[in-house]
Parts: C-alpha cells; sequence; structure tokens
C-alpha cells in the first residue's frame, strides 16, 4: 500500500506542475502581442524522498527578462523620446519661415520691398510707388511679427508639455512604486509574481520614453529606478517631481523640482541626459532662444539700417516736426558725440534758408546765415538742447527743440522743415552712430524699446533710475542647484541725485548683495553696453526688472540688453514708423545737398538720390552682432536674411536625422529584446503540447494505479502492498 501511494502521489505532482505549465504558457500565447509583455517559464526540479524520486516539483515561474538588453531598450527609448520632441517642434519652427522662393515669406515679402524701393527710382515724385513701398515693409515686418509669434508659442507650448510629462512621469512613479509593493510580497508568500513584474515592466518603459532610466533589481523583489545622472525616482517609495509652467513667455523660467517637499530644492533637469524631457527643456531653454534671438537681431537689423539712409534722407516737402525715438536717455547724461553734423532749415518752397552746423567736439552749433554761434560748453543733452532751440528759434522760418521722455523733437513753424545729415569730411559719431540717426529723428523704422544697445553712455553720466525699482536675478550653481536670489533696488545711495552708472555697476558687482560670486557686469568703454559675464561654474538668469530711467520709461536691461525681451523681443515690436505708415509722402526718398548756397532750393520732388540709396542698403555689408544660432559677422542684409532662414532649415533637419537615427536603434534594440523576451507562439504551442503529453501521461499513472488499488483490495492483500 506504501508503494502505491508514492506511485499516486509522483503522479499527482506531475499532473499539477503539467498544469501549471500549461497556464504559463497559455497565458503567453493570449499576451503575444500584449506591448512590453516579457515571457514567462516554469523551473521544474524532480522532487526526491530518501534520496529516491518521488515526483516534480514547480520550483518557479520567471520571467525571460534579459537585464541587459533592457538596459539597452531604456537607453534607445530615452534617446529617441529627446530627438522626436526635438524634431517635431523645429520642423514646425522651420515650416513657420515659409518656402524662401515663396513671395508671401519673410524673405519674398523683402524682395518685394527691395523691387518696390528701386521702382520708385523710376518716379520720385508718385505716390503711388511710395505707398506700394511703405506697404510692402509693413508686410515684411507683419510677417516677421508673424514668425516670431509663433516661435514664442511653441516655446510655451514646450512649456507646457514639460508640465505634463511631468504629470504623466509622477503618476508612472507611483504605480511602479506600488507595484514594487506587491512583487515583495509575492515573493515573501512564494506566489507568482510574474505579472506584477510584468505590468511593472511596462510602466518603465513608459517611463523611459520621459526619461533616461538606470533600473536594478532589489534582491527582496522590485526594482530600484535612477536617472542617468544619478537621481533616485523609485526606491521604498516614489520621489515626488513637479513643474510649474510659466506664466509669461518672457523671463526665467521655474525649474523641475525634486521632493521638492523635503525643503531640498533640488533641480532635477541637471540629472537628465536623455528622454523627451531633455528634448523639451532644450528646444525650450536653447533651441527656439536661439531662433527668436536671431529673428530679432535682423529684424533690428534691418530696421537700423534703412534708419541710418532714411535719416540722411528728406521727404518732399520736408518734415517740419523731426520726432526722435526714446533713447533711454536723460538731459543730465553728456552728448559723448564727435565731429560734426548739419542741420539745414528750408522753406515751404524748399528753399535753403539756414544751416546750422553742429560742432561736437568744439560743443557749438553755429549758423551759416547770421554767423551766430550758440554753445552748449556743458556737455551734456540738456545744454545741447538748450543751444539747438536757440539757433532755430533764430532761423527762418523759426522753430524748436525739445528734449523729454528720452526723445528729442525738432520743430520747424510755417510750413517749413528741416533736413539733418552728417558732415561729409568729420561726420558726428555717438557710439557709432550719427546725430539724427542715434537720436531716430528721421527714421523709417521705429520700435518702442531700444533696437540697437550701443548706447553711449560712460560710467560717470547719472545712473537716474527711478526710487523702488529693483532689478532680480536667480542662481544655479553648474548642477542645477539652486544658490538663491539676487536684487538689487534702486534705494539708499542708488536713489540719491548724484549716483552714476558705475555706481549701479558696483552695487550689481558686490558680493553677497549682488552678482560678483557668480560673474561680472561691464560697460563698453566705446559703445557703453553694459554686458554679463557668468562664471563658469553658475548660471545667471534675469527674474524681472522694475526699473525706470528718468521719464523714459526704459529699464536698465532693456537699455543694455541684458534679458531676452529686449533682444528677440525685437522681432515683434521693430515695426514701419506709425507716422510714416499713416502718411507714405513722408517716406525720404530724395538727398538734398546741405553744401548748397543759402537761397538755393534743395528739395525737388524728381529727386531719386535717396531712393537709390535705400535700394543699396539690401548689398551693402556692415556688421552683425552675434545672435542666438548666428555668430557675429559682416555681410549683406541680403546674405544675412538667407543664413537666417538657412539657420532655421538646418536646425531641423539636423534634428530630423537625429531622430531617424535614435528611432532606427530604438527599433532594432526592441526587437533585440523582443528576440530573448518576446513570445514565440509556435514554442509556446509545442510547450503546450509537451506538458499536455505529461498532464495525460500522470493522469494515466494515477488511472493505472487505482485499478491496481482495486485489484489488490479485491484479492484482499492490499494491505500488504
Amino acid at each position: 500500500m506504501t508503494t502505491l501511494n508514492s506511485v499516486l502521489l509522483s503522479a499527482l505532482s506531475g499532473l499539477r506542475a503539467s498544469q501549471t505549465a500549461i497556464g504559463v504558457a497559455s497565458q503567453n500565447v493570449t499576451n503575444a502581442n500584449t506591448p512590453g509583455y516579457v515571457r514567462t517559464e516554469v523551473t521544474l526540479s524532480p522532487r526526491t524522498q530518501l534520496g529516491a524520486g518521488s515526483g516534480v516539483d514547480v520550483t518557479a515561474v520567471t520571467r525571460a527578462a534579459n537585464r541587459f538588453l533592457d538596459t539597452a531598450s531604456y537607453i534607445a527609448e530615452a534617446a529617441n523620446g529627446s530627438a522626436s520632441v526635438r524634431s517635431d517642434i523645429l520642423a514646425r519652427a522651420q515650416a513657420n519661415f515659409g518656402d524662401p522662393s515663396s513671395d508671401n515669406s519673410m524673405f519674398g515679402l523683402l524682395d518685394g520691398f527691395w523691387s518696390a524701393v528701386n521702382e520708385i527710382g523710376v518716379d520720385p515724385s508718385s505716390s503711388l510707388r511710395r505707398d506700394d513701398a511703405v506697404s510692402s515693409l509693413q508686410s515684411t515686418y507683419t510677417e516677421i511679427q508673424r514668425v516670431a509669434q509663433s516661435l514664442t508659442d511653441l516655446g510655451t507650448e514646450a512649456d507646457q508639455r514639460i508640465s505634463d510629462d511631468v504629470a504623466n512621469a509622477q503618476d508612472l512613479l507611483n504605480r511602479i512604486a506600488s507595484l514594487n509593493d506587491q512583487i515583495r510580497l509575492n515573493k515573501r508568500t512564494d506566489a507568482d509574481a510574474s505579472a506584477a513584474e510584468n505590468a511593472q515592466s511596462a510602466l518603465i518603459d513608459q517611463l523611459s520614453s520621459l526619461v533616461d532610466l538606470r533600473v536594478s533589481p532589489v534582491a527582496e523583489g522590485g526594482v530600484q529606478v535612477r536617472t542617468s545622472g544619478g537621481a533616485l525616482l523609485v526606491g521604498v517609495t516614489a520621489a515626488t517631481i513637479s513643474y510649474t509652467p510659466s506664466v509669461s513667455s518672457s523671463g526665467a523660467h521655474a525649474v523641475i523640482q525634486l521632493n521638492a517637499s523635503d525643503g531640498s530644492q533640488t533641480n532635477l533637469e541637471p540629472f537628465l541626459k536623455d528622454g523627451e524631457l531633455k528634448g523639451l527643456l532644450q528646444v525650450r531653454d536653447q533651441d527656439l532662444p536661439n531662433l527668436q534671438q536671431a529673428l530679432g537681431g535682423f529684424s533690428a537689423a534691418l530696421g537700423d539700417a534703412l534708419n541710418k539712409v532714411h535719416n540722411e534722407n528728406a521727404s518732399t516737402p520736408a518734415v517740419s516736426t523731426l520726432t526722435g525715438r526714446d533713447t533711454g536717455l536723460l538731459s543730465s547724461d553728456t552728448m559723448n558725440f564727435t565731429g560734426n553734423s548739419i542741420i539745414g532749415i528750408v522753406d515751404a518752397n524748399g528753399v535753403l534758408n539756414d544751416r546750422l552746423t553742429v560742432d561736437f567736439d568744439a560743443k557749438t552749433i553755429t549758423s551759416a546765415s547770421s554767423s551766430t554761434v550758440y554753445s552748449f560748453a556743458g556737455g551734456t543733452i540738456g545744454d545741447f538742447t538748450t543751444a539747438l532751440n536757440s539757433a532755430m528759434a533764430a532761423a527762418t522760418p523759426a522753430g524748436s527743440a525739445t528734449f523729454a521722455n528720452g526723445s528729442l523733437t525738432m520743430n520747424v513753424g510755417n510750413g517749413g522743415g528741416a533736413v539733418i545729415q552728417q558732415d561729409p569730411t568729420d561726420p558726428s559719431s555717438r557710439a557709432g552712430r550719427g546725430f539724427s540717426h542715434f537720436f531716430g529723428l528721421n527714421d523709417l523704422v521705429s520700435s518702442p524699446t531700444p533696437m540697437f544697445f550701443e548706447n553711449g553712455t560712460k560710467g560717470t553720466d547719472l545712473a537716474g533710475f527711478n526710487a523702488g525699482g529693483a532689478i532680480s536675478y536667480q542662481v544655479y550653481d553648474s548642477a542645477g542647484r539652486f544658490i538663491g536670489n539676487r536684487t538689487v533696488t534702486i534705494a539708499g545711495s542708488l536713489a540719491t541725485p548724484t549716483a552714476t552708472m558705475s555706481d549701479l555697476l558696483g552695487a550689481l558687482n558686490a558680493t553677497g548683495t549682488g552678482l560678483g560670486e557668480f560673474g561680472q557686469f561691464s560697460m563698453d568703454a566705446t559703445t557703453g553696453q553694459v554686458t554679463f559675464a557668468p562664471n563658469a561654474n553658475y548660471s545667471v538668469s534675469l527674474l524681472s526688472d522694475t526699473t525706470q530711467r528718468g521719464d523714459t520709461g526704459i529699464s536698465f536691461t532693456a537699455l543694455n540688453g541684458l534679458s531676452s525681451q529686449s533682444t528677440a523681443g525685437r522681432a515683434l515690436s521693430v515695426n514701419v514708423n506709425s507716422a510714416i505708415a499713416s502718411d507714405p509722402s513722408r517716406l525720404a526718398v530724395g538727398r538734398p545737398d546741405l553744401t548748397s548756397a543759402l537761397g538755393q532750393q534743395i528739395i525737388e520732388g524728381g529727386d531719386n538720390r535717396g531712393s537709390t540709396a535705400l535700394a543699396a542698403v539690401k548689398d551693402t555689408s556692415r556688421a552683425f552682432a552675434a545672435a542666438g544660432s548666428l555668430t557675429a559677422q559682416t555681410t549683406t542684409l541680403a546674405v544675412y536674411a538667407a543664413r537666417l532662414g538657412g539657420e532655421a532649415g538646418r536646425m531641423a533637419s539636423d534634428a530630423q536625422r537625429a531622430a531617424d537615427g535614435a528611432s532606427a536603434v530604438a527599433t532594432a534594440a526592441s526587437d533585440r529584446r523582443s528576440q530573448v523576451e518576446g513570445v514565440n507562439i509556435d514554442d509556446e504551442l509545442v510547450k503546450m503540447t509537451t506538458f499536455q503529453n505529461a498532464y495525460a501521461a500522470a493522469a494515466r499513472v494515477i488511472q493505472a494505479a487505482t485499478q491496481m488499488m482495486d485489484v489488490l483490495v479485491n484479492l484482499g492483500i492490499a494491505s500488504s502492498v
């Protein structure tokens, strides 16, 4: 009887083992097409009793996971996630620039403007041709603004997607950590944990496209998940990550915080090496800003080049009121001009009645009609304005000059007008621009904030910033750790009337209260522009600037181009001068000769020399400062425009090639992983057949043993077997 019991128990163990194996194979077949499913395998071992075989045991049900192939797949998916999101956004950015060969693109519209200006030369007196030129330039700047806004919108979209991805990643981390608990419990109770492990693996696969991962198994069950940079995302519990999207498209962005509730203020971003989040951060913080900066630089350079010529030209009739741009300067600032400038006063018929020669070196204004010399020996803008006002008041027809809100205005009465040109032998210059050009007295293109930042100020000039304004920066170290915020407020000695630009720079460069430990502000002695050079170990970003220089409304950072709003923002703010847009007859297409004798007519309707000079701007070389992804260079506007369009195309094509390569690698890694971990239905069907036969064999053994037992019982000898 003992022998029969042993046979029955052995067969029963085989029955159970075969049933388990059939169930595992059936589960594999059912999930053959389930994404991320890793097939499970049954491990069998012989059962012995006192050295003799007594059946079979199911030692374990395990997943056919390969840790090394999994890691390779995570790396490939992260790279694919980063490359694909960059490719998508940059392709859309490039598409917004349009086809350069299209007449409706930014480049085609600009070509239309050059053609319209050339057409003016055929008949300078034609109001229709002037209207067409002004309209073409307006259309060009409208398209530039549309492209700039589209880049801004893409940046806002990327910022919002970062927020969405962070929320999605947090949900995945929580679920992965929860499955860790379930897997550990199953392993402690010797239950099958493969279903929970498969579910966890699928979640990790999803997370790997968002964040680059390193996954390591834990002895008691479950996994630890870290970024490639070492930040722990899942340990005993899930980490908490959070991000608040920016409410403004300009200024500094928040950072992705890791375990913010612990008060550590850890920035997760430096720990991200790849993944969709990394791609979105690169697009938002580098790629799109580089394009925006380049576009803003082109928009301003085009306007500045046209203004340089237009300020030498004159309209027919001459403009009676010349209103300059908001320079951000104060009447207490020194003029800081060198050389000479000539102001012609004409009557309603365009006859030259007076010629005022401004000698900035001698600080005098000399009238050709009366030989009177007007001095501005004090050297300030206020002193100059007073002298100019006196000189114009004595002219015929009489005029006036005022300086307020950072803007110089000249007015000539009785239907007369003013024409301003550079002295041909000793041209005036402040930080590289002539008198009329610098003050924007006859600008064709204008902006509410400075188009250029070579402002010509000196360290000894009065700071002039209103009390209470503040400049705030945030500082991070090279590892992305938050260092702190630094704010310099216009208060105390900085708010006194005697505070100078050097005093403000000193406050900004102060250690402990300014940014002295993290970088250096400096003023260019030639241009007056203030720049900031951060130390290599720190990242400094502008948070806000509420300063205002006197009554100009211009902040410190706007005056010097120290914010993205003042540099990239030029693509949104620059446009055709509203006075010319509303009255195209003010388009200055003539180039009068101010060296003519007094009493001669110098304003003539058929003069096309000014339009010829405007048309020549297209192919005149000029120096372009570095702007975003475009390096500093000396070239023509036409070539620079082509390089801008080419840069957008290059960035998009490079991103597309990177995305194609990353996709191919990710596909190869997934295929290799599937070969090892995936389900082969033919193999599983063979296993099912094998274990079904084993099940049937064990059942027959049980049946045979039962029949033998019955026979022995009938013979009455069962008790002895």
